[in-house]
């Protein structure tokens, strides 16, 4: 019963459907590595790298969560909650992530979407800094009047009578966080790039070496097996008994020379 059970368990994993895993949604040649559709190791593989519309939504809600999770907790800071009650600390970091996480956002898909081909395709890193400096330029314009939102929001302060050096700080300190923002997500997506480009490099190698190995082989199978072929033969015209044996010794070297081959390759 228990041989039964365990041949059923075998016959339903070899049924299971199996995934290639895949880059930029082509099979590379000689990586048809296949896993189980629930091995964690494919569901990981496959957010990190597929370019389905579905896994590439998961990935940028996963980013932004982790982000404006950070973006809240970092407006939580000590220095708040020296002053501020534990109400008004939440409702200021909440305030806060509402007025100037927009900007994050565009910045993170400027980066992706403009500057991204300058740096990975065009290699043009001058054009890309300067692209970061008039974006950071524009953000500093946008958050001012975000900032502006932020201080009647959390503290219902009268922005007209605010020192403008309060307020341009203000814009200027949530610009460079989108900056960064952006910059980090910029550095994902190449990480990613050359992580791909990476695994291809060293799959053609690995083709390379095993195809110039194989060109060897061939070199050296014709000379072989016309020197056994004369030795079976020979044997067979002078009557030894050990011929038998030299044609099945010559066939399982040609055996699993073809097939052995075939499997590794």
């Amino acid at each position: 019963m228990e041989r039964t059970a365990l041949r059923r368990d075998t016959a339903d994993l070899r049924q299971t459907p199996f995934v290639a895993i895949r880059s930029r949604n082509i099979i590379l040649p000689e990586k048809d590595i296949y896993f189980c559709k629930n091995s964690r190791r494919l569901s990981f593989y496959t957010f990190i790298f597929s370019q389905e519309k579905k896994h590439r939504r998961m990935r940028h809600l996963a980013f932004w969560g982790a982000y404006i999770s950070y973006f809240y907790l970092q407006g939580i800071s000590p220095d708040c909650t020296k002053d501020l009650s534990s109400k008004d600390v939440f409702y200021y970091a909440f305030v806060s992530m509402y007025c100037f996480v927009p900007a994050c956002v565009i910045s993170v898909y400027v980066s992706l979407t403009v500057f991204y081909p300058f740096i990975h395709r065009k290699k043009r890193y001058v054009t890309a800094i300067f692209g970061y400096i008039a974006l950071f330029c524009i953000l500093v314009f946008l958050n001012y009047f975000t900032s502006l939102l932020f201080f009647q929001l959390s503290c219902h302060c009268n922005v007209a009578h605010m020192p403008f050096m309060r307020k341009f700080a203000e814009s200027y300190m949530n610009s460079q966080n989108a900056i960064i923002a952006g910059v980090l997500s910029l550095g994902i997506r190449l990480a990613k790039d050359w992580y791909v480009q990476a695994q291809e490099n060293l799959l053609l190698a690995q083709q390379t070496a095993r195809t110039a190995l194989n060109l060897e082989k061939m070199k050296l199978h014709p000379d072989f097996l016309l020197g056994s072929l004369e030795n079976i033969i020979h044997r067979i015209r002078t009557g030894k008994a050990d011929a038998l044996d030299k044609i099945v010794d010559l066939s399982d070297k040609l055996s699993r020379w073809l097939y052995e081959e075939e499997e590794n390759a």
